[in-house]
């Protein structure tokens, strides 16, 4: 032991940036879904409308889909030492990560920020295995979408929406850069 704390080898690790959605980005979606569907549902039930039962379905569908944007105890995006952490995809190491770009798209006055990561290899091959999302987050919203790369090949581009995130996309780039090779 080389501290006078005998846990100080167990005490987790501070994160070099995490993130989560900004909460107002899915309010309205989550809680406007689920009393709209609730709303649906009981006008089905009380009239017996197949209609009314069929929206209920989409609105608290939306509702589902869209919970990922409110919940504010899990990280959305984290950079550590370890890797890159997409909730919903898993661990990139740093070593899988060929290049890093940013580029901002605006609509009028409201900037719209991307975070392009070229892989070194398919996303599939290079994800670290320990941390594997749940069946179910796969059907829910992710600021991530995956993409074939420039050349071709399959699922090498990660595009990161950046702009429901509470972190800039600067402080997400700078802390980036500092764990990735060469950069």
């Amino acid at each position: 032991m080389s501290g006078s704390d005998p846990f100080e080898d167990n005490a987790p690790k501070a994160a070099a940036l995490a993130t989560t959605y900004q909460r107002q980005a899915g309010e309205m979606m989550v809680y406007g879904g689920t009393f709209f569907g609730l709303f649906f549902l009981l006008g089905g039930v009380m009239s017996g409308t197949l209609a009314l039962f069929a929206l209920a379905a989409a609105m608290l569908g939306a509702a589902f889909y869209f919970y990922p944007m409110i919940r504010t105890e899990k990280a959305q995006l984290r950079i550590e030492a370890k890797g890159f952490f997409l909730d919903g995809l898993g661990w990139l190491p740093w070593t899988g990560i060929r290049d890093v770009r940013m580029y901002d798209r605006s609509v009028r006055t409201i900037r719209n920020a991307h975070l392009e990561l070229a892989l070194a290899a398919p996303a599939e091959e290079i994800l670290l295995s320990d941390d594997k999302p749940d069946s179910m987050r796969v059907l829910m919203a992710k600021t991530w979408t995956l993409k074939r790369g420039k050349d071709g090949s399959a699922n090498s581009t990660i595009v990161i929406r950046l702009e429901p995130l509470r972190a800039t996309p600067e402080e997400i780039l700078a802390a980036m850069r500092r764990y990735l090779p060469g950069a």
